[in-house]
């Protein structure tokens, strides 16, 4: 049997419907999930944009490589090739930078009358 058994029913206008589809889609939700989540007092968050995980990628690669070069560094009891290490500070730094710009940085807001 069905937990949830309680049909509500809601009216919007056009720009309500149109601000609540584009919230919902963000939100990676359906709309069900959606009320119940604003309903029982969750803080929402937008679904990442597709940057966020190819920059998600982009660090564990980095990671992937630090590791690498550490067992490397202990395996050989302390050699260090340093272009590798400076290859990859650059990469860590234009990757902060990259998080910065796109998720830090402010950017004009689209103007949304409701």
């Amino acid at each position: 049997m069905r937990s949830r058994n309680i049909k509500i029913n809601i009216f919007l206008n056009e720009e309500e419907n149109r601000i609540l589809n584009e919230k919902v889609r963000k939100s990676g939700l359906n709309k069900s999930e959606f009320f119940r989540k604003i309903i029982l007092d969750y803080q929402l968050k937008e679904k990442p944009d597709e940057k966020f995980y190819e920059i998600l990628s982009q660090l564990r690669g980095m990671a992937t490589n630090l590791n690498q070069m550490s067992r490397v560094y202990n395996q050989y009891k302390g050699y260090v090739n340093e272009n590798k290490y400076a290859t990859l500070y650059n990469q860590i730094q234009n990757f902060i930078l990259a998080l910065e710009e796109v998720y830090l940085i402010p950017q004009k807001s689209k103007n949304v009358s409701g």
